[in-house]
This record gives structure tokens, sequence and C-alpha cells, in this order.
């Protein structure tokens, strides 16, 4: 969409006209290469080129299983990162498929679902109706954590020693001319060992929790010691608009959920925080969102998804209730239908 940044997939008219057009297509035929329907390229993902691979394991839709610290070595290895509801993602189905005809018996191809705002039977049945056919997973986070991913789509070649050698967004001459520079003869270089992506610790109902990652001016949005009720609103900015057509029932939810934040906030009885995920979400879009939540709810951009990660969420709606000793009371996610019961009962207990 020719932004400076990754950029959001679903900002603009002209994006939002777009999605309408895709959503009615299950197998859209794949724009022209300068076509807005593909997210402009990061600079930032130059930082990658040349760090060892991630070690990690998945198991496939069809339960094998996949290691790629066992492919490092053995031959190149192309992950590709997605989601069903990202339209530049459907766009390139098509391509990435013919891609997988044409390199797979020479290049280990991992199609990856970035597993945020996914289940797996939705995976599958996109998978099945766009006629995918090399190994499919969902990553759990960490894979998109180290990648440090903000948009999808995002193509990772390594190298058969096991480096980061190409990253990009867009299905273009640069990625078929780094595929075709993979499949080369080149010297032996040893194989390195992977990176290490880390744990991924999710807090418990009961735990403590620590102050939040991202931090303002004045310092640290959940101080440890508040002594005052918390709620927190996990959501994105695009969740209302991106999603109205797509993913329909997921768009309402984030409308709800906002809707009984902003009441929970007027009360000003606990005090109400709202992390943006920094899937396709730039600072700019911060502003026009703050001005939707109101002036009760203060609007953090997670980064680096850390407090995503450490709170679990995966999906988004969600609301952490934290009392006012800074212990986890309870997750909420969209599917429960006691929501604002649950926050009212919260907010009245000693």
């Amino acid at each position: 969409m020719h932004r400076t940044f990754s950029g959001l997939c679903a900002t603009g008219a002209m994006l939002f006209a777009a999605s309408q057009a895709l959503a009615a297509e299950p197998l859209p035929i794949q724009p022209a290469y300068d076509s807005p329907a593909f997210i402009a390229e990061d600079p930032a993902l130059a930082g990658l080129i040349g760090r060892a691979a991630p070690g990690l394991r998945f198991t496939t839709l069809d339960n094998q299983p996949i290691d790629l610290g066992a492919l490092y070595g053995r031959k190149p290895v192309y992950l590709k990162l997605w989601a069903t509801y990202c339209i530049p993602c459907r766009a390139q189905m098509p391509g990435y498929e013919a891609l997988y005809r044409e390199y797979g018996d020479r290049i280990a191809f991992v199609a990856v679902d970035i597993g945020f705002g996914e289940k797996r039977e939705k995976v599958a049945s996109f998978v099945a109706r766009t006629g995918l056919t090399m190994p499919v997973v969902i990553d759990d986070g960490r894979l998109s954590n180290w990648l440090q991913i903000k948009a999808t789509p995002l193509h990772v070649l390594i190298d058969s020693a096991g480096r980061v050698a190409y990253v990009g967004h867009q299905d273009g001459p640069a990625l078929h001319a780094a595929l075709d520079r993979l499949t080369k003869p080149a010297p032996r270089t040893g194989h390195i060992a992977p990176s290490d992506p880390g744990q991924q610790t999710t807090l418990k109902i009961g735990e403590r929790v620590p102050s939040f990652a991202e931090a303002t001016a004045s310092g640290p949005v959940l101080p440890a010691r508040s002594r005052q009720k918390q709620a927190v609103l996990f959501t994105a900015p695009w969740c209302e608009s991106y999603l109205k057509d797509l993913e329909p029932q997921t768009a309402r939810n984030c409308a709800a959920f906002r809707a009984i934040a902003q009441r929970s906030a007027a009360t000003h009885a606990i005090r109400w925080t709202a992390f943006a995920s920094r899937l396709w979400t730039e600072n700019s879009d911060l502003a026009p969102f703050q001005k939707l939540l109101g002036p009760n709810i203060k609007l953090i951009l997670d980064n680096k998804a850390s407090n995503f990660s450490n709170f679990g969420v995966r999906q988004i709606p969600a609301i952490a209730l934290i009392d006012a000793s800074g212990h986890l009371r309870d997750m909420i996610g969209a599917d429960d239908a006691h929501v604002e019961d649950k926050i009212t009962a919260f907010t009245k207990a000693p």
C-alpha cells in the first residue's frame, strides 16, 4: 500500500473496498506486484539477514512433526507467515502454491499461520478451500516474536547453513530471485547452531502481574503496587473495521468489548488500559482509536507483543482483571457470555 513502514493491511477506504471484493472470493486472482493490495516492504526486515534461524518444532495440520533445527544444514527452508483473514495473504496463495510446485523438491516449504485470532479448524478449512499442498503449521507466537513480525504475509528464506537469507512481504521479482539463489550450489560453510527462540510463559490466575513492559514518560502503565483494581483490554484498532466483512463475529466482539470497557471506565471504579496488537498497526493508527475509546481508557501499542504474550492472548478481544494487590484474577475471552457481569462482580468485590 506504498507506506514507508510495513503498514496495516486494513486502513484506508481503498483497502476496505479491496477487502469487500476479495472477501467474496476464497481464491482471488493475484494482483499486480505494485497493487495496493500488497503491503510495502519494511526496511527493518534487513536486520534479520545473516542471523541464525530459530530452532522450533511444529506439528502440521495432519499431525506430522517438523523440526526446523533438523532441516537446517540439509536443505534451504522457506517459511511463509500468513493469516486466513489477511487480504494480501489470500491474494498470494495461488502464487505460493505455484512456487511450492516449482521449488518444493529443492527447498523445504512450511506455511506458518501466525495463530493470532485463528483456530485450528478455521485454518484447516482455509487450507482445503485454497488447495495448499505444502506442510501447514500454526505458530504459538514464538516464531512471530522472534521475527518481531508486524504484518503478513511475510516470506522468510533460510539458506542451507541455517542463516536467514531473505525476508520480505511481497511476492515479486526479489523473492523469486532469492529462491533461485538458494537452489544454486554454494560453498560449504557448515551448519550453524539455530537461534534460541526462548520459552514462552503465560501468567496463571492468581499469579502476581509484573509491571507492563510498555512504559510512558511518566513510568510503567501498570505499577507493581498500584493498590487499585485494574482491567486490561486486548484488542486491535483494525478489528471492528477490517474484519467487518471478513470475520464479522470477531468484529462484533471487538465492538462489544470496547463498549463494555467504556461503560466500566466511565465509573472510574477500576483503572482501564487497552493494549493494541502490534500486528498491522502503526503509531499513527493510535490517535483515532484513542479518540474512539475515549479519555478514560489509556491506549498503548504493544510494540514487542510482550504483554499479549505474558497474558497468553492469542484471540481478540480479551480482558484481564487484576486485583488491587496486583494479582491476575480472571481472563475473559470473546466466547464468554457473562463479560459485563464478571466485570461488575469484580468491581464490587472487596
